[in-house]
């Protein structure tokens, strides 16, 4: 049997923490998610269906490490930092396109492919057996080495397993319904994704308006203090209903200014309306970014009775 060209991934939908004995826990490993087609060599597909094979030249071999060809696996690519996945070391080599520049990433910071799933095993497609039944052929027919590593599974305790993975500093937790079969390209219950999310205070300094989409507000240019100084800190686009939007438009038009209020320049803003940062908001992110972005950032409300001076800039 042939192996499709192209696969959309399985995607999980958000939970809370909780134990089952019908579940299985991963670890969410911070990376960039991919399937691995692996026949008489390696070709890498995002999870947009992109190839981006060339970007990751170490994990060209991960061929050899089956036992049996015309193979995907599903996992996700990471660099280590200090013994955990950093997403913002990832960074470099996701931008990194032309040779010369992918070669001195590679070297710089290498990554490691962590397989969770096998979808399809000798040419023979493996998605509608349980995760369960998988799970054991992975483990079975898969040769761990340096740049190709399984995920570990911890039966039933999810609780305890989230609180060891957010006091290690890693992102989440992955539970997986031992009896779920694969869905292509589907967001499905059988597997919950348990984010460690923090939240934080921060300045409204503008907001953009997206013609093609959302034409009242379609995102909130952040900020915070550090040292004295109004530092720029992303937007946030994500858990506005509509009334809140309204409401936002209200109190932001007598604040319109006519340039940014940061301190210093950050990056640029297509389309910003700026505004007198007084308004205060919380927002809801998993993590603040070494070049002063919030990664998935949700927004959760005014707080009006918090001074726009005591919005800090996460460490």
């Amino acid at each position: 049997m042939n192996l499709p060209e192209k696969l959309p991934p399985m995607l999980a939908v958000a939970a809370g923490p909780f134990d089952s004995p019908d579940y299985l826990f991963e670890v969410k490993w911070d990376g960039l998610r991919a399937l691995a087609f692996l026949t008489g060599a390696t070709r890498l597909q995002s999870r947009n269906l992109r190839e981006i094979s060339p970007q990751y030249p170490e994990l060209a071999a991960l061929h050899r490490q089956t036992r049996r060809p015309n193979t995907i696996l599903d996992g996700e690519i990471i660099t280590l930092a200090k013994g955990k996945p950093s997403f913002q070391r990832l960074q470099s080599r996701m931008n990194a396109v032309a040779p010369k520049t992918v070669n001195r990433a590679a070297r710089e910071n290498p990554v490691i492919f962590v397989a969770f799933d096998l979808l399809y095993y000798n040419g023979r497609s493996l998605l509608q057996e349980t995760w369960q039944k998988r799970r054991e052929l992975l483990l079975s027919s898969i040769n761990p080495n340096a740049h190709l590593i399984i995920s570990n599974a911890v039966p039933e305790k999810g609780r305890a397993f989230f609180r060891q993975a957010v006091g290690k500093g890693l992102e989440g937790v992955m539970a997986k319904e031992k009896n779920s079969p694969y869905l292509p390209g589907k967001r499905s219950p059988w597997w919950k994704k348990i984010r460690a999310t923090k939240s934080g205070h921060f300045v409204i300094c503008g907001y953009t308006v997206n013609p093609a989409g959302r034409q009242d507000l379609s995102a909130l240019v952040l900020g915070a203090f550090r040292n004295g100084r109004l530092l720029p800190c992303g937007l946030v686009g994500a858990g506005f209903s509509q009334e809140e939007i309204n409401r936002l438009i209200r109190l932001l038009k007598p604040l319109a200014a006519e340039k940014p209020p940061f301190s210093r320049s950050g990056p640029a803003v297509p389309g910003a309306r700026w505004v007198r940062p007084e308004l205060v908001c919380e927002v809801e992110y998993l993590q603040f970014t070494g070049a002063g972005q919030l990664r998935h950032p949700l927004y959760r409300g005014l707080r009006p009775e918090v001074q726009a001076t005591a919005c800090r800039v996460p460490e």
